[in-house]
């Protein structure tokens, strides 16, 4: 038995470490009861839990959806990678009024017959698993000699939500049930936004210290296609496509083509992953990103949120080793009085910091192209139009398999788009669903048909 508490800011402390530790190794049964859950957190258990639905082996999961919070796309995405319906699976979402199903435990049965649990307040979600969050709990292990029948009763407690009658649970065999859920308010389809902080008496909210995850989570690689969220407007199948990590020296979480030693390109650059009920990110221009508009020298890019690479898989960028993946790009500036566009381009993702002697920090970069945002530069400045530049808001607009290119908007922050974008961005600060530091997601129906 050991104790493991992420107030250290310790790697080794979160949950995630020992996931990716336990996980690695042949796992014939799991059962997790989390009181919150986000589907951000999957990727940790997507290679096991795929494996064991091929087997049709035994995966049990219940989860809260507390005041009935739990969300559409997270809960479908769930429901793909336990392979529902099927005999060894099962999935539970528990909602009582004026109470929360809040237990967080997660059991695992090796193929060997020993057993592994956690138990603590890490719950089934992206900070939890990657202690962002200050979270505490206890291993237990049957092969460190711990007792066997605590850890049975464990994964028995589990077990017992399923059996018989008991009140609050809603038992989930399949797609079908979602809407069913839906529409008693068991579920919704979008996060309400969080009660405003507190205010000092300058009128903002006090500053305080933030934390930053300890653990990053593997790539989930190719996504089931019932994954996709039934209401997402999807113009084409997204299509499963094979990968493979390459570690060392590249994280668990890059994938990349089979054998590929050049950059991929377009719909062979997408993994079969979406981003759920997400289209793309509004972004922050940086004092990088704005160098084309300001006519400075040398390179200008976005900043591509971590959270967002298992959409993407990469071939190598020759002579320098880095993962490289390349798309079409559409640039475009609107505002309430007017519509510009720039010469369409081709731009590359690199990740940097993973080679020995490779410059950067572990980062993604979406490169931008000089001699479009030149051209689009002019045009505004014709007509009068302040250029876009660093602390104003953004679209990068994400590719799919029926139109596979990234798009680019930029806006005035006084417009009614600019004026959406900031109330957007500020929405999910206070609920603490940001993309990155420096990125919100962008929700369907935000940007401007082109």
């Amino acid at each position: 038995m050991r104790y493991i508490d992420t107030g250290a800011r310790e790697a080794e402390q979160a949950l995630g470490s020992w996931l990716n530790q336990e996980l690695g190794e042949a796992v014939d049964e799991v059962r997790i009861q989390s009181g919150f859950y986000s589907g951000d957190a999957l990727p940790a258990f997507t290679p096991t839990l795929r494996a064991l639905a091929q087997r049709d082996a035994v995966a049990r999961v219940v989860i809260g959806s507390n005041d009935g919070g739990t969300l559409r796309a997270h809960l479908e995405a769930l429901i793909a990678e336990l392979g529902l319906p099927r005999g060894g699976a099962r999935l539970g979402v528990v909602y009582f009024s004026g109470a929360y199903f809040h237990p967080k435990t997660y059991h695992l049965r090796r193929t060997d017959g020993s057993q592994a649990a956690y138990v603590g307040s890490a719950n089934l979600s992206l900070p939890g698993v990657g202690g962002k969050h200050v979270e505490a709990g206890i291993i237990l292990d049957t092969r460190e000699g711990d007792p066997a029948p605590i850890l049975d009763a464990i994964a028995a407690a589990t077990d017992a939500w399923f059996d018989g009658n008991r009140l609050g649970i809603e038992v989930i065999t399949g797609l079908g049930d979602v809407q069913r859920l839906l529409d008693d308010g068991v579920i919704r389809t979008a996060a309400p936004p969080r009660p405003p902080r507190p205010s000092t008496a300058g009128g903002q909210p006090p500053a305080r210290p933030s934390l930053q995850s300890l653990v990053a989570l593997p790539a989930a690689g190719p996504a089931p296609e019932q994954a996709i969220p039934a209401a997402a407007p999807v113009q084409a199948a997204w299509s499963a496509l094979p990968i493979e990590q390459r570690t060392p020296p590249y994280p668990p979480y890059l994938a990349f083509a089979p054998g590929a030693t050049e950059p991929t390109y377009g719909p062979d650059a997408l993994t079969g992953v979406g981003l759920g009920d997400a289209v793309g990110i509004i972004y922050r221009i940086s004092r990088v990103g704005d160098k084309h508009w300001r006519l400075a020298d040398g390179t200008s890019d976005i900043s591509i949120p971590v959270s967002t690479v298992t959409t993407l898989r990469f071939g190598i960028y020759e002579g320098r080793d880095r993962p490289r993946a390349e798309f079409d790009l559409q640039i475009r500036y609107v505002d309430d009085a007017m519509s510009l566009r720039a010469p369409d381009t081709r731009a590359g993702i690199m990740s940097y910091g993973f080679t020995p002697g490779d410059s950067g920090h572990a980062d993604l970069r979406l490169a931008l192209p000089r001699a479009p945002i030149v051209d689009l530069r002019g045009q505004l400045l014709a007509n009068g139009t302040k250029v876009p530049e660093a602390g104003e808001l953004a679209i990068l607009e994400w590719p799919t398999p029926a139109s596979p290119s990234f798009k680019l908007t930029f806006t005035s922050p006084q417009s009614a788009l600019g004026t959406t974008l900031t109330q957007v961005w500020q929405a999910a600060a206070l609920a603490d669903r940001l993309a990155s530091r420096g990125a919100a997601w962008l929700p369907v129906g935000v940007s401007p048909q082109w």
